[in-house]
């Protein structure tokens, strides 16, 4: 009787080490990382083929192109700027838990922001300016605290500020202009921000509450030797992998940061 009951409760325990060992794979036994980066390769359209070498049967995704990774193996860096790729950005990419930056600017990119981006907790940057996205900007960034630079502008968004961007204590840069943005706006704890050119709240792009500017560290010719040995355009930075120095620079004639 008592070797039955050791038998029994052998059986268990394997059973519960099966079932923690297969949670942290999918059913196809594949990494997570790599099937939300497919999931994102899958919603794109990408005519110069900067994807190819996305394989959905790779054990993990760290020798891709447009991937950074930590010393960990951990998708830590996604950046596809001006590429020219449309579609879609798939809601997989809040599978991508460590992200810190990613970098979409300038591409041909459509439809909603994904709220799954809000699950982000680790992201510094977030840049989809110069895109076709639409729809509302989701409350769900408001959850990004760790969040230091956002660009949105230059897109098709409509509806109201969220209120909770006001609770981003951590950004540097915030970029809403050019979008169909409408509703009061919330006090923004940025240095640097705009909402200039949306119609509706700005209508002229001179009123004072449009913009804000506060000059920043940062604000040396970042062509310089000097800046490029900081931490934040070291091309060797994890900060900011994908930047080189070229994602910022100063508008002097305004003082406002823009890319």
């Amino acid at each position: 009787m008592a070797r039955r009951r050791r038998d029994g409760l052998y059986f268990v325990a394997f059973l519960w080490v099966l079932t923690t060992a297969n949670g942290l794979l999918s059913p196809k036994g594949v990494n997570y990382e790599v099937q939300a980066l497919m999931g994102i390769k899958a919603y794109l359209h990408d005519p110069h083929g900067v994807l190819d070498n996305w394989d959905g049967d790779a054990v993990d995704p760290c020798s891709w192109t447009m991937v950074t990774c930590s010393p960990e193996s951990l998708v830590i860096g996604l950046g596809t700027p001006s590429q020219n790729l449309s579609g879609t950005l798939s809601p997989t990419i809040g599978n991508l838990t460590n992200l810190q930056t990613v970098l979409l600017q300038s591409n041909n990119i459509t439809g909603p922001i994904p709220a799954e981006i809000g699950r982000l907790s680790k992201l510094h940057t977030l840049d989809l300016s110069d895109n076709f996205f639409t729809g509302e900007i989701p409350s769900s960034l408001g959850h990004l605290r760790s969040l230091e630079y956002m660009k949105l502008n230059n897109n098709s968004l409509s509806g109201e500020f969220p209120t909770s961007l006001a609770n981003m204590t951590q950004l540097v840069l915030l970029d809403l202009s050019f979008n169909n943005l409408s509703g009061p706006v919330p006090r923004f704890p940025t240095k640097t921000f705009s909402i200039a050119g949306n119609p509706l709240i700005c209508p002229t792009g001179s009123e004072p509450e449009c913009f804000g500017t506060t000059l920043m560290p940062m604000s040396m010719n970042l062509n310089s030797t000097q800046s490029k040995e900081t931490g934040l355009c070291n091309p060797n930075s994890m900060i900011f992998p994908f930047m080189i120095c070229n994602l910022l620079w100063i508008d002097h004639d305004s003082n406002f940061i823009t890319s």
